[in-house]
C-alpha cells in the first residue's frame, strides 16, 4: 500500500499531471501526518530543521532516490513541499 504520492522515476508525460498528483489531490487522500524514526511530523506545523532554519510542510510524497540503499529498506525518498519561515524584528516605534 502505498501511502504518500510518488513523483515518477523517468518524470511524468505532460507536466500538468505532476501537479495534479502533488497538488490537486483531495485532502482525505493525502496523509496528515508522517512517521520518521518513531516521531510523527504533521501537516501545518512548524518544524525545525537541523541547519536551524524552521520549515511549515504543506504536502508530504515520494520521489525515487538516485543512488538507491539496499540498507535503507526503500528505494524512495520522503520529502515534503511547504513554506520555509522567515522572522522579522518588530520594534514599537
Amino acid at each position: 500500500m502505498q501511502d504518500y504520492p510518488v513523483d515518477g522515476d523517468k518524470g511524468m508525460l505532460q507536466v500538468f499531471n505532476g501537479q495534479k498528483m502533488l497538488l490537486d489531490a483531495p485532502a482525505e487522500v493525502r496523509p496528515p501526518a508522517v512517521r520518521v524514526k518513531d516521531k510523527l511530523y504533521f501537516l501545518h506545523e512548524m518544524l525545525k530543521l537541523s541547519t536551524g532554519t524552521y520549515f511549515i510542510p504543506q504536502l508530504y510524497f515520494e520521489s525515487p532516490r538516485m543512488e538507491a540503499d539496499p540498507m535503507a529498506g526503500s528505494s524512495n525518498e520522503l520529502l515534503a513541499l511547504g513554506n520555509v519561515v522567515h522572522f522579522a524584528n518588530v520594534s514599537n516605534a
